[in-house]
């Protein structure tokens, strides 16, 4: 590699959150003190997400959207809590956590396994409780680049049915997608499915399956599709007027930025996450010996008319 070439390198490096290079930080919620059932670790790579931590030097700049990953032992829990500002969404990476959300004094429960989502409306209590017999991660999303700190509803400190997301005895229901009940109705227009949400082909070469977007999830500031990447697929360099960024959940994706003429290319492999920033020309193909889904996010743009093409 040239010495000219070195300096491009470096920059596209900045935008890259490698998940070996990170740590989970165990206090990075600090009502979580004093109460050894909250305990969990965080994960950030965009942004701060729902911790006062906007600070840290190791994530990437915000725009649209935050990007964390969050580490829950066995029997720990995120107390009930909502957010006033912005929409929040799970995604499950690995093994099953138990979500709920409340009206008054009733918690509606389902569970949470690999590759799905629920998306947290602004205003609508929720809490995460891991009631399997290992340790899950999944993904947090915030719709505003820094939002403003949860307001909880059943903390420990408030409530003492903090682990059943302040649901008294006989007060949790589970969720039944078939159910009359607005509430039930509700809480399944917030549920996104790997295993039922449908597949788009693209001519490009690619499958994809959109979690937050036209016809499946609503959120104001972003959107989100599951990328199926085929070994040897690739798309050509594309470029958006925001961000996006991508979350490798399996596989090895190569992804090309081109600076002052030259490209620059970066492989991520699971759990690795780059940011594209606003304006900046991109591409990902998939070199490796197998396929390859990533998450791919962008800011919102109600303009865009983006066409994805072969390499």
């Amino acid at each position: 590699m040239s010495s000219s070439s070195a300096p491009q390198t470096s920059s596209v490096a900045r935008f890259i959150g490698r998940h070996l290079d990170k740590q989970f930080d165990w206090h990075a919620f600090p009502r979580s003190a004093g109460y050894p059932a909250l305990q969990r670790g965080q994960m950030r790579y965009i942004g701060a997400g729902g911790s006062p931590k906007v600070d840290d030097p190791n994530t990437l700049p915000p725009e649209h959207f935050t990007l964390s990953m969050i580490h829950l032992p066995v029997d720990h829990y995120g107390a009930s809590h909502y957010h006033d500002d912005c929409e929040e969404i799970f995604l499950m990476l690995d093994g099953k956590v138990t979500v709920g959300m409340a009206w008054g004094d009733e918690v509606i429960e389902t569970f949470l396994g690999p590759k799905d989502m629920i998306l947290l409306p602004i205003g609508r209590p929720h809490g995460y409780r891991n009631d399997t017999a290992e340790s899950v991660r999944f993904s947090v999303m915030v719709g505003s680049k820094q939002p403003n700190m949860p307001i909880y509803v059943a903390h420990p400190s408030q409530s003492e049915y903090g682990a059943t997301f302040g649901a008294a005895p006989g007060k949790t229901l589970k969720h039944s997608p078939n159910s009359d009940d607005p509430r039930h109705r509700e809480f399944s227009s917030y549920l996104c499915r790997y295993s039922q949400q449908p597949v788009k082909l693209h001519p490009a070469g690619f499958a994809s399956r959109t979690y937050v977007g036209e016809g499946a999830l609503k959120a104001s500031n972003f959107r989100e599709d599951l990328i199926h990447l085929p070994r040897g697929v690739g798309v050509k360099t594309y470029c958006r007027p925001v961000e996006d960024a991508y979350l490798v959940l399996e596989g090895v994706v190569t992804v090309g930025w081109e600076l002052d003429g030259k490209v620059v290319e970066s492989r991520l492999g699971p759990k690795d996450v780059i940011l594209n920033p606003a304006g900046q020309p991109h591409y990902f193909r998939n070199e490796g010996l197998e396929d390859a889904q990533f998450m791919l996010v962008a800011g919102n743009d109600p303009t865009e008319q983006l066409r994805f093409e072969a390499r």
